[in-house]
């Protein structure tokens, strides 16, 4: 088997895994949406919630790894006129990988632990459940980048292709989407938007990995692109 023909086999691969990981971790986290605890959000509920807010973690932190061997596949894939847009996707999704890796794994292992202890120095700002935390706002930036890697792949994709056009204005649409979305929540709300724009990224971020998983799994069944 080619180099090519390997690569698009484990592309397709990591495609299916990527939809059945993001499934996953959608529906634990609309199962899991906290409730609203004032501040300084160590409220008598807050422990009852452990575990069951905190599964969604470990397939999204999962997912992150996929996204990046999902991107770089694609990187194989793409035809030497677009490599430069693909090292480019892939340098983005490795920052956003590596910003909500951080984030989720800090959230899930160290802050369920400190809340147990009672150590609660910096609890407020770093916990999922302070909706102008650190937490909240990782996850715009994570999600951020994820749609500028969608934007950056555009070009890598043909446009002679039914699939690949597919796939590209898929891509285009969520990047489009995450924009206006943040524009029209800052308008509305300014700076106290609170998690509202979060929740908007992660779908619009989480549904298009669904959708263009789906695409791309069957774009690497077909196997390589022919010169």
């Amino acid at each position: 088997m080619s180099p090519a023909g390997a690569a698009c086999r484990f592309g397709f691969r990591v495609a299916v895994a990527t939809v059945g990981v993001t499934v996953l971790t959608f529906a634990l986290a609309l199962t899991a949406l906290p409730d609203k605890v004032p501040y300084p959000f160590t409220g008598d509920g807050i422990p009852q919630q452990w575990p069951g807010d905190y599964y969604w973690l470990f397939p999204a932190m999962v997912l992150m790894l996929l996204f990046v061997a999902l991107v770089a596949v694609l990187h194989q894939y793409a035809p030497d006129k677009s490599k430069t847009y693909s090292s480019l996707a892939l340098c983005l999704e490795v920052i956003a990988a590596t910003v909500l890796l951080v984030n989720y794994y800090i959230q899930a292992v160290v802050m369920p632990t400190s809340l147990e202890k009672g150590q609660l120095d910096g609890w407020s700002i770093f916990t999922q459940y302070n909706p102008h935390g650190i937490f909240i706002a990782l996850e715009e930036l994570g999600y951020l980048l994820m749609t500028l890697v969608f934007l950056s792949l555009v070009p890598v994709l043909s446009t002679r292709a039914r699939l690949e056009r597919s796939i590209r204005w898929l891509f285009l649409a969520s990047f489009a989407a995450a924009v206006a979305s943040l524009a029209v929540v800052v308008a509305l709300r300014g700076m106290n938007r609170e998690d509202v724009f979060e929740i908007i990224i992660i779908s619009i971020a989480w549904l298009t990995l669904i959708a263009g998983g789906v695409l791309l799994a069957v774009l690497f069944r077909r196997g390589p692109q022919v010169a």
